[in-house]
């Protein structure tokens, strides 16, 4: 995502080489061509269909647009026939990650915002320099409603410079908490609460021939007729890092029927009827290997 010029999209040739392919996909410009003022991005299978989507957040008056993976390289844009159209146009969004906040299986829209100059009302009357978290809950198969202001309780509403995001499941209890990084105020950490009353599951990689983390790795777990695809990712949003664990959100699922790690070195592991609501640690090569984690709350 770039800051008015095109986005970038460059695909590993796994030779040690990219492809510039960002015009071709079809995500390097809006629809009628404009370059936009990119500030945050993730991508994440919205739908079920195996494929990674892209959303990609802007600076307030412009749109946030959300990319439907085609399967062929390309991309569709979908904002509004997703449902979220815009709604957050008065909002600069800074940055952004997919999350699933109330663990039904489904990546929910998580945003931070905050206007660039402290002064933005002097010449747009209709924003603010302090803007409140966004989020965006998927309905299933990449349809998403925005959550009304109040519901998610006042801390997320409270309006903030937002300028960092990261999430972490920070106390261990099974659903993804949020921090931030607000420009000329005090950080936010806010602890999700009730997000665990679904079935989840968190992974923790340990690469051995791949990275320590197991960044760019694939995983891919079944659950009866629910599939769904994670990727191990790195850094994401401005001076922030998220929890390198790796959360699956089940509903009512009450069994992992397999686990599927592809893992940067190509080695494929894979588990059988994992547990759920645990966090386990998966070593490259090895499977689940004993590692110490804080005992989880009761729910």
């Amino acid at each position: 995502a770039n800051d008015s010029w095109p986005n970038f999209l460059f695909i590993n040739k796994h030779d040690g080489t990219f492809q510039d392919v960002s015009f071709l996909s079809g995500i390097a410009a809006s629809e009628d061509g404009r370059y936009e003022a990119g500030m945050g991005i993730d991508a994440a299978d919205l739908d079920g269909d195996g494929w990674q989507d892209i959303y990609i957040t802007h600076l307030d008056f412009e749109l946030n647009r959300l990319y439907h993976n085609n399967h062929d390289g390309t991309f569709t844009d979908a904002t509004f026939s997703s449902g979220i159209g815009n709604k957050a146009i008065l909002l600069s969004g800074v940055s952004m990650k997919f999350v699933d906040y109330d663990n039904d299986g489904w990546p929910d829209i998580l945003q931070i915002n905050g206007a660039m100059v402290d002064n933005v009302q002097l010449y747009h009357s209709e924003v603010t320099y302090k803007e409140p978290l966004l989020m965006f809950r998927n309905l299933g198969k990449g349809q998403f409603e925005k959550i009304s202001d109040g519901a998610l309780g006042p801390d997320f509403s409270r309006p903030i410079a937002g300028r960092g995001l990261a999430t972490a499941d920070f106390d261990n209890d099974g659903d993804i908490d949020i921090a931030t990084n607000n420009r000329g105020d005090y950080p936010s950490l806010l602890r999700n609460d009730g997000g665990n009353a679904n079935h989840w599951l968190e992974v923790l990689l340990i690469g051995t021939k791949s990275n320590r983390d197991g960044v760019g790795s694939s995983l891919k777990l079944t659950s009866g007729d629910f599939v769904h695809v994670e990727q191990a990712k790195g850094g994401m949003s401005y001076m922030s890092a998220n929890d390198p664990r790796i959360h699956f959100g089940l509903a009512k699922r009450a069994k992992v029927d397999s686990l599927e790690i592809t893992w940067p070195s190509g080695q494929v592991d894979r588990l059988k009827d994992v547990p759920v609501d645990k966090i386990i640690a998966v070593k490259e090569g090895a499977g689940i290997v004993p590692h110490a984690f804080p005992k989880v709350p009761s729910k």
